[in-house]
């Protein structure tokens, strides 16, 4: 039988399955999301076939939330039947679907299935409506589907960023809880926990969103002229947290402990990235020209001072395990020591400068100030903010894998 793509009219009935809007909400944040649920909604193309006994599709899809996109699998008879989601970095949810009323009214044409999957990775359980929708009556065809549910999650996977002005945009299993109200944001930091950032500006105000607690601000009085404050780490705890300024100095709040500055040191260039070590009894800070400053646990592995560089160096990431380090420039350089080089931007025309490089999963991903994302790591790529205009450059971005 021949199979013919079939135009597609999707009905008022199924507006309940159109993914929300991505713009980011207001300034005052919600209530933080509960840690082991999460909504999602998308769609995608599949090749199906209906009888009156079975239905059966394969296609893709790409949904909102940690579910990202990849591939679907459904064979319905007239009980239940298999039905499996394999997500685009490899992640396999399988289960069962059965056809079910739970898309709403639907026109002619639409099957509404219920699918329930199960997992031991990230995801451990999805329950999706998936509502299939074809006018081509043979039992071999191409269509589109839409799909609806909730995920239970077992840890957060995705990234966050921040414009300069204070707005923030989440990818991924990392939900929007506010913006900070500031025309100078610096950085931002996820909380161990995945359910809460914070926003600190230029000015060392702090900005505090879901789990992540309100510590205090940076008392500028001190500070040098032109020094800012350029970065925030926090404690393994959530407890604490440091703040770093383009001077070298560190300020401590909550249990995070100090082991030393800069803030008397004659730097070739100012600090503009710090990261504490991922034991939280130590942190490492770069400089614009590559040099290396290691505190407490942190271990110097070689650093670009004293190399000339084609840019200057944005930023640092530890491995998992603390025992090197890699270095991004704002031309997508990466320069490893003692980690394994996991590729660069380094040779490719950018449309925006690098901003930041951030660790994710085992490796590492680059944010561009455009909002462009490049991911080196083997975690999910959920997306980015690139061709989209946005009212600000990105100052920063942070990530959970």
């Amino acid at each position: 039988m021949n199979c013919k793509k079939s135009s597609l009219v999707f009905a008022t009935a199924l507006a309940l399955f159109v993914p929300a809007s991505t713009k980011p909400a207001a300034a005052s944040a919600p209530a933080a999301t509960a840690a082991s649920t999460q909504s999602t909604t998308g769609g995608g193309h599949a090749l199906g076939g209906t009888t009156h006994a079975r239905f059966a599709i394969t296609g893709t899809f790409r949904a909102t939330g940690q579910l990202g996109s990849g591939r679907i699998t459904l064979d319905v008879g007239e009980t239940d039947g298999p039905a499996s989601i394999i997500r685009s970095d490899g992640t396999r949810l399988r289960g069962t679907a059965a056809r079910s009323n739970e898309c709403g009214p639907v026109q002619d044409g639409v099957t509404c299935v219920s699918v329930n999957l199960s997992s031991s990775s990230d995801i451990t359980h999805a329950h999706v409506a998936v509502a299939y929708v074809s006018s081509d009556p043979c039992q071999c065809r191409e269509g589109s589907f839409l799909m609806r549910g909730t995920l239970t999650l077992k840890h957060r996977i995705g990234y966050v960023m921040v414009g300069a002005n204070g707005t923030t945009y989440a990818f991924g299993g990392i939900e929007h809880l506010g913006n900070a109200t500031t025309a100078a944001a610096s950085d931002i930091e996820l909380t161990p926990s995945h359910n809460g950032y914070w926003v600190v500006d230029r000015l060392g105000h702090v900005f505090a969103f879901g789990d992540a607690p309100y510590l205090g601000n940076a008392n500028t009085a001190t500070f040098a002229p032109a020094e800012t404050v350029t970065t925030i780490s926090a404690t393994p705890t959530e407890k604490g947290y440091w703040l770093f300024t383009s001077k070298g100095r560190v300020l401590s709040f909550g249990d995070a402990r100090s082991f030393g500055d800069l803030h008397a040191t004659a730097l070739n260039g100012p600090v503009v990235g710090s990261v504490s070590t991922p034991t939280g009894l130590g942190y490492y800070m770069v400089g614009s020209d590559g040099g290396v400053f290691a505190f407490g646990d942190a271990r110097f592995r070689g650093s670009m001072g004293n190399t000339r560089l084609n840019q200057p160096v944005i930023g640092l990431v530890p491995t998992p395990d603390n025992s090197g380090y890699w270095l991004a420039a704002s031309d997508g350089g990466v320069f490893s020591f003692d980690a394994s080089f996991q590729g660069s931007m380094g040779g490719t025309r950018l449309n925006a400068p690098i901003a930041g490089m951030v660790s994710y999963g085992p490796a590492y991903l680059m944010i561009a100030s455009d909002g462009g994302v490049f991911n080196f790591a083997s975690s999910p790529f959920y997306g980015s903010l690139g061709g989209t205009p946005i009212p600000a450059r990105i100052a920063a971005g942070a990530a959970a894998g």
